[in-house]
């Protein structure tokens, strides 16, 4: 640059004013890559919305593909204290009485106090057994009610678990403890009672039921004085001492006398779980769910109707601004449409003689401006009246056929890779990556030929500036011989 800092001063020339204008317009190319990039982007956003709202709308329509829609039952309980109800979908409609005798406990057992509970009781192994006590007389009228006859211990195979205690942990809070890390199905805690051995260690099972009595053995006598307990055994001097029996859970269903684990009971009405809370007698009603019914279709109709608003939205002219959406007379968004409305006046065959086979016999029909409406008395009778039938329409034999099953069907066709909307969208990514190849090449182009304007322009800068330097020195000589010569 011979010292110019910047083109045009050493000529005095607007060169730097010029070579912006010709950078200008050398970058004219790029910028039209540039429109027709965001054109395609655009376009392409576009076409990723639409597939937003067919997905939507397909989700609708498998809904409604499914048997298991038109098989949901709902249940009203008389007495929502005795228990709470959900239902599956092989329930089946009915009317139930439930009595409820006694609810599935877990088992609690407490130790004889201690004054202390950071002070060291003894080393050794807890070993926990667990499995089922028998001989307790639950008979209000028996002179021995509430207590163990002749007990007896069946221990479950294999559940046998042993927890470590030594110099670590052989406190009364570190047993606590270490019965909690061990993870056997117990939890251990300790209470204050108030009295002059006040800490007492309470183990919990942590499933309810029978067969999570717990018989524990302690490997030392401080151990065994602590927390050994033997059901069998009756009444024990030290140890724990059970507060709250295992019991599973009792009822009756319409008479049949039925026992679970857990209050959680399942299928003792078939596809029904009852969740018992408190004993007691209640009915139980099981009948038909029209309204969730009623709610999947309604859904595949606001689906249908938001691929049409979509639809209008993308395809819009703005006669005022004369400005027109992306999709503007864009085949492919009309031939998807066109597709939907095909499925949709092709009648369902395979159906009973009067039995209907468009979506307008049970209430659901296309309007004029392209979109679905649901005349909801018809609808409503529809479900009452001929609910196989409106199965049938919608969902077909579960596996083939049905209004909702063709419509998720064209949804696939015009969505994958090979359907209309799969091979615009894959044909706009290659466009595009095209255009962005195109770009960095004429780019690179570009900025070499400004390059070599800017070289062009320096040397010229330079040349004029000499130039310039060279008649200022000549006028001054011409100055200074003519002033001589006056002389």
């Amino acid at each position: 640059m011979a010292g110019i800092s910047s083109i045009g001063i050493g000529s005095n020339l607007e060169l730097g004013t010029l070579l912006d204008k010709l950078s200008a317009a050398e970058r004219l190319p790029l910028d039209a890559l540039q429109k027709q990039h965001t054109a395609y982007q655009t376009k392409l956003t576009s076409y990723g919305t639409v597939k937003s709202v067919l997905s939507s709308f397909q989700a609708a329509a498998k809904a409604l593909a499914n048997l298991d829609t038109f098989g949901a039952v709902k249940a009203q309980v008389g007495n929502a204290d005795v228990l709470g109800v959900t239902t599956g979908t092989n329930a089946v409609p009915g009317n139930l009485t439930v009595n409820v005798t006694r609810l599935a406990q877990a088992q609690s057992l407490a130790g004889a106090g201690q004054a202390r509970q950071d002070v060291a009781i003894g080393t050794g192994t807890l070993t926990f057994d667990f499995g089922t006590t028998t001989g307790y007389d639950d008979n209000p009228a028996s002179p021995t009610y509430g207590t163990y006859v002749n007990p007896a211990f069946n221990a479950t195979a294999g559940a046998s678990k042993t927890v470590t205690i030594d110099g670590s942990n052989n406190t009364l809070q570190g047993i606590r403890d270490a019965i909690n890390k061990a993870n056997i199905g117990v939890k251990a805690s300790i209470i204050n009672d108030g009295s002059g051995t006040p800490y007492r260690l309470v183990l919990n099972a942590e499933k309810t039921g029978e067969a999570m009595s717990m018989r524990i053995s302690g490997s030392s006598p401080a151990l065994q004085a602590l927390a050994g307990y033997d059901p069998v055994a009756g009444p024990q001097p030290g140890g724990m001492k059970e507060t709250i029996r295992a019991t599973n859970a009792a009822l009756t269903v319409n008479g049949i006398a039925i026992t679970s684990a857990t209050n959680a009971v399942a299928d003792a009405a078939q596809g029904v779980t009852m969740t018992l809370k408190k004993t007691g007698s209640t009915s139980l009603s099981l009948t038909q769910d029209t309204d969730s019914i009623k709610t999947a279709i309604q859904s595949m109709v606001t689906a249908y109707n938001n691929i049409q608003t979509t639809a209008r939205q993308l395809t819009s002219f703005d006669t005022k601004a004369g400005t027109k959406a992306a999709l503007n007379g864009d085949s492919v968004l009309r031939g998807i449409q066109s597709s939907l409305r095909a499925v949709l006046n092709t009648p369902e065959t395979g159906g009973a003689a009067n039995a209907p086979s468009m979506l307008a016999q049970i209430g659901v029909s296309l309007q004029k401006d392209g979109t679905m409406a649901i005349d909801n008395k018809k609808l409503d009778a529809a479900l009452k009246d001929n609910l196989r039938d409106v199965t049938r329409l919608m969902a077909g034999d579960g596996a083939t056929g049905g209004f909702a099953r063709r419509l998720s069907n064209a949804v696939d066709r015009v969505t994958g890779t090979k359907g209309p909307l799969g091979a615009a969208t894959d044909g706009l990514e290659k466009s595009m990556k095209d255009l962005e190849k195109r770009y960095d090449a004429t780019s690179l182009r570009i900025e070499s030929t400004i390059e070599r304007y800017r070289t062009q322009f320096t040397q010229l800068d330079l040349l004029v500036g000499r130039m310039n330097q060279t008649r200022s020195y000549l006028t001054q000589q011409f100055a200074a011989l003519t002033g001589t010569s006056k002389q």
